[in-house]
């Protein structure tokens, strides 16, 4: 039977399993146009800390992708239609904090409410932190978050212990504010810390759907008050206008009396919490299925703005070493020196799979290679369309390899052209005197770029 609960439960595991799933396979596999999505990729947070780069200069935040962008208008037109069902239904953060607290029910721990003058000081304690972590991320051009966010941390639980050590602070937030203080409060990391649900609790304000109370019928039981998982008081308010609420439905299911405490769409058509749940998770995948068709889901972003400024800021655990040296224009050689790895290092697997290498300390060490030779040091990137049909003959095939994420060997092989075409002239020069046009390359990389999908 497809009760409310069922469901509800259904989606908020299925929505974790996979996307933990796919944080493992990233570990795996790396990511990159061959590889899977990052974190940022497919977290609605993303796109809203990359949007000032992306309206400013078209460019991504590192880790960033258009999905993230996709997926925070998704939430925020699910939001303002039927209230924060991401939260509620989706959020596997969320669903980490229900599971916190079901074990607490399990081990005998009461549930703690704070008093509502403390309770209602640290809800104020999220919009601080999304300001924070706004102002310093559109102001410095990085993800200034990412080595506190919870998220982050959960999806590189499979990388071991040298993740725990690296980001020390967002396991630390994970373990002990998401799960840990969720034993004594529910959801406590939503109702108090959550960046992504400050930003979503701004349109819940404005949402056409709210939960209102017959106050004829009501026979103040309070079982609505106890079942809320962010701590409000349905009881007390014929419509619930609270900002925190996340659209989960226990408290309208939890009414005994039918028709007291249900959701209600525009002040007049009610809703379910079922159907409010289902309606709101349909347009989630509506939203990614159209994104999908439309060409606009792209997991993978060409050029980060950090690449752009410096070239070492492009370099990622899912390049081998081959494309490392592309993207900072040294020999193969040279970056296995700089690296402190044997000649015969295996130069066409990923960074990450070469043992007893860290991408993160690999960059520290061509900063500090570049520093000591400015000379060597390479020029700022060009940013690469992220359509390549948009790609032009001023661009030089290093360019395009390293802003595409692909081997410049490849993308000779698969165009036609000489395996010793110049890399470093633009296109247009390089092809002419082989009678060859710059639409040779841009088809080539289409197709690489199809491929590794």
């Amino acid at each position: 039977m497809f009760t409310w609960k069922r469901v509800r439960y259904a989606v908020m595991f299925g929505f974790l399993a996979f996307i933990t799933w796919v944080g493992y396979r990233h570990q795996v596999l790396g990511g990159g146009p061959a590889g899977v999505p990052t974190v940022d990729a497919l977290c609605p947070l993303g796109g809203l800390e990359s949007i000032y780069s992306y309206l400013s200069s078209g460019t991504w935040l590192r880790r960033v992708a258009p999905s993230a962008l996709v997926l925070f208008a998704a939430v925020v037109g699910i939001t303002l239609l039927f209230g924060r069902v991401f939260c509620g239904w989706i959020c596997p953060l969320g669903t980490i904090g229900e599971i916190s607290a079901g074990l607490a029910r399990k081990l005998g721990i009461k549930r703690k409410e704070l008093p509502p003058s403390l309770d209602g000081a640290l809800k104020m304690l999220k919009y601080v932190i999304l300001a924070v972590i706004l102002y310093y991320t559109w102001s410095l051009g990085t993800l200034a978050w990412r080595d506190y966010d919870p998220w982050a941390a959960w999806m590189h639980l499979a990388a071991g212990w040298d993740e725990i050590v690296s980001t020390p602070w967002a396991f630390a937030v994970l373990f002990g504010l998401v799960i840990g203080a969720g034993l004594f409060i529910e959801r406590f990391w939503c109702r108090y810390l959550c960046p992504l649900g400050a930003a979503l609790a701004i349109f819940q304000k404005l949402s056409f759907t709210k939960v209102v109370r017959n106050r004829e019928t009501c026979i103040t039981c309070g079982k609505c008050d106890r079942s809320c998982p962010m701590g409000l008081a349905p009881m007390s308010a014929e419509k619930v206008t609270d900002a925190d609420c996340i659209a989960c439905g226990r408290c309208t299911e939890s009414c005994p009396v039918e028709k007291t405490l249900v959701f209600s769409f525009g002040g007049r058509k009610v809703l379910s919490a079922l159907a409010v749940g289902l309606m709101g998770v349909l347009l989630f995948f509506g939203a990614y299925g159209t994104a999908k068709l439309t060409g606009y889901w792209q997991t993978y972003a060409s050029t980060s703005v950090e690449a752009l400024k410096d070239p070492v800021d492009g370099v990622f655990g899912w390049m081998s070493i081959d494309q490392v040296a592309q993207q900072v224009k040294l020999s193969p050689g040279k970056v296995l020196e700089i690296a402190k790895l044997p000649p015969d290092t295996p130069r066409d697997v990923s960074v990450k799979k070469i043992d007893g290498v860290n991408d993160e300390v690999l960059k520290e060490d061509l900063k500090a290679y570049f520093a000591a030779n400015p000379a060597a040091a390479p020029a700022p990137m060009k940013e690469v369309p992220a359509n390549p049909d948009e790609l032009k003959g001023s661009f030089t095939l290093d360019e395009a390899a390293a802003g595409y994420g692909l081997d410049g060997a490849e993308i000779l092989k698969e165009a036609g052209w000489p395996a010793d075409t110049p890399r470093n002239i633009s296109l247009k020069e390089a092809g002419t005197p082989l009678g060859r046009e710059p639409s040779d390359i841009r088809t080539a990389v289409k197709e690489l770029l199809k491929r590794k999908q």
